[in-house]
């Protein structure tokens, strides 16, 4: 892990990007505790964002 960490962060920082997009859809699963209504949520909405990503083919601002 320690040869690539370059492509670690640059994978962290993308994926907080994504993040960003949907953060408001997964609260009532943080406020409510609800660790797999949020795992798997998160998990859907994650797909969906790179989905999009590789159809417009650029990084989200």
């Amino acid at each position: 892990m320690m040869d690539n960490m370059d492509e670690v962060v640059s994978e962290l920082r993308r994926k907080s990007e994504l993040v960003k997009n949907f953060y408001q859809e997964l609260e009532i699963y943080r406020v409510n505790k609800d660790r797999v209504g949020y795992g798997r949520m998160f998990s859907k909405l994650m797909k969906r964002e790179e989905d999009k990503l590789k159809l417009n083919g650029r990084k989200n601002k």
